[in-house]
């Protein structure tokens, strides 16, 4: 599919989609999984945040209920499980936040802030908060 085909919402899938919902957000996070120029909104982002935090979280409780006597995060089914859905999803998720600093008008490079112990992940997810740039399109194609 072309980056250039409109998508349901009438956004081209090379645009942010500004107030999108919650499907198309997720739609868009699978067919965008290897695309690190562009943009993409806000709830682009944090619809994909909080659906993969909610499947990683499900992957990790799940296998409790069949094994109730271990204690809780600590079955090891739940770990590789999380784990392999965090491999699974974890270009796309570069991806996505790469993006969505360009659309903050930052450089992609930011994400690096991510390695930064304590604060670093609390750092890169406030840039994500800030509102699009105009000037973020100098990182469209």
């Amino acid at each position: 599919m072309s980056n250039d085909s409109v998508q349901p919402g009438g956004v081209a899938l090379r645009d942010p989609f500004y107030g999108a919902p919650f499907a198309e957000a997720v739609r868009r996070f699978w067919r965008k999984y290897t695309v690190f120029t562009g943009r993409a909104s806000r709830a682009e982002f944090w619809w994909w945040w909080i659906t993969s935090l909610a499947i990683g979280l499900a992957l990790q409780l799940v296998p409790q209920a069949f094994t109730p006597d271990s204690p809780l995060f600590e079955n090891p089914v739940g770990s590789y499980l999380f784990v392999l859905w965090g491999l699974v999803t974890l270009i796309g998720s570069l991806a996505l936040g790469a993006r969505r600093l360009h659309d903050a008008n930052l450089s992609g490079f930011w994400l690096f802030v991510n390695v930064v112990p304590g604060v670093g992940t609390l750092v890169f997810l406030v840039l994500c908060l800030l509102p699009a740039n105009p000037k973020g399109a100098r990182f469209d194609l």
